[in-house]
């Protein structure tokens, strides 16, 4: 198993010469940044000055953080010289040669273990989650509507992400809380942020209960049968003779109910506030249901709820007029590439009605590009059929609480009002 330690996380701060491109990317990397929101002027500065800009992360390989669409794109694609083998994060890992950690593993095992997830990811597969899904977001709705005042955070987003992925899991209504508190111990999520921030102890604590419990799980429908959620799915998914052995079954149990409840429920909370923040577009969504896909794809663009990710050069290559030696680390910024003048009109804009030019949420495409993001679009766009129509006038009551982080994109509490008396 490859799980994080905490305690290899050093500071995220580069050391810099004092260069204004050098200030621009220390403040990107800095978690203490983001409390304040997002730095949009130093990345658009350095996709306009320093687009591939070199950075010392602190008892880390030499870094550069590439910033522009184009280049991010590039990485995502190249899996032969930009290696996902040594960890994706800022935090060093080696990948076991047996591992199923999709995001951590490259070509020919990728594509092996791809095939074999992807039968859990069918359209089928996913279809047929909607009703139960639909039945979440009405209750979600009708809880807030009851309560008139709230917080949009765990009373809609994060409990909507819970329930979907619980479900897609097959994990009972009594078990999910516990779902809930161990990825939230084992995710980068709280690591750079003291509300969330977990001890060795306590990380390595939750994998144990998570992996135990999801041994159970396995054992319980290999004795009782497979039932219709996605487990079973990759229970019975085979390729070429091959399933997925026990500890891979328990490495994408802990990378779905991570992923999928952190990505959604972030994304949903950056939609919340920018529809409130623009009550036009609000009013649009609840009167023509049809517009929501479109929807769909800006919040994902503007929330960008995974910020970076990090490849391992394997081989010297050049991006950018800068030459970048093997070994060195490229930090792909998806925040930044989602807002690439060159590739969004109006980049800076909220726009729901904005015809999707290929943003970078779900990754840069290639190999790496995200496994759930059907599932996902799935969850936003059902959550939002249900809530605005029946909300309309749904506000922000006071500022974001946002995470410490500069690698999700999270807001921690958003106080909210239905906008009735």
């Amino acid at each position: 198993m490859n799980i994080p330690k905490p305690g290899l996380v050093r500071s995220l701060v580069t050391e810099h010469q004092g260069g204004a491109a050098d200030v621009d990317a220390a403040a990107v990397l800095d978690p203490d940044t983001y409390v304040d929101g997002a730095p949009f002027a130093a990345l658009a500065r350095l996709r306009a000055d320093a687009p591939v800009h070199p950075v010392r992360l602190p008892g880390l390989p030499k870094a550069w953080l590439l910033t522009r669409h184009a280049d991010v794109r590039m990485v995502s694609r190249d899996t032969e010289t930009f290696s996902s083998m040594q960890g994706n994060t800022l935090v060093e890992v080696e990948m076991s040669p047996t591992s199923a950690m999709l995001p951590g593993i490259d070509p020919p095992r990728h594509v092996l273990y791809r095939k074999l997830i992807n039968q859990g990811f069918t359209a089928r597969n996913v279809t047929r989650l909607e009703p139960q899904m639909r039945k979440v977001a009405r209750d979600i709705v009708d809880d807030v509507i009851a309560k008139g005042e709230f917080d949009a955070v765990p009373d809609i987003s994060a409990e909507m992400s819970l329930q979907v992925i619980a479900d897609v899991l097959g994990v009972p209504a009594e078990d999910r809380m516990d779902v809930f508190r161990w990825s939230n111990a084992i995710g980068t999520l709280g690591i750079e942020d003291p509300d969330y921030a977990p001890t060795p102890q306590a990380l390595g604590e939750a994998a144990a209960e998570m992996f135990s419990y999801c041994g159970e799980l396995v054992a319980h429908r290999r004795k009782y049968g497979l039932t219709d959620d996605i487990l079973s799915a990759l229970l019975a998914a085979e390729v070429d003779g091959e399933k997925l052995n026990r500890d891979q079954l328990n490495e994408f149990f802990m990378l779905l109910a991570i992923a999928g409840n952190e990505t959604t429920r972030n994304t949903l909370s950056h939609g919340i506030l920018a529809l409130s923040e623009h009550p036009a577009q609000r009013a649009l969504l609840a009167r023509h249901p049809d517009a929501i896909p479109a929807a769909v794809e800006e919040l994902l663009r503007w929330s960008t709820p995974v910020m970076h990710f990090r490849r391992t050069v394997t081989r010297d290559v050049e991006i950018g007029g800068r030459r970048i030696a093997a070994g060195d680390w490229v930090l792909i910024h998806y925040l930044s590439a989602n807002r690439d003048e060159e590739v969004f009109e109006r980049a800076d804009e909220f726009d729901v009605t904005r015809a999707d030019a290929g943003h970078a949420a779900f990754g840069g495409g290639g190999t790496h590009f995200c496994l759930g993001a059907q599932l996902a679009r799935l969850e936003l766009r059902v959550l939002l059929e249900e809530l605005y129509p029946k909300v309309p006038e749904l506000a922000v009551t006071a500022a974001p609480d946002r995470l410490r982080s500069s690698f999700f994109h999270g807001i921690k509490r958003l106080p909210c009002t239905t906008g009735t008396a």
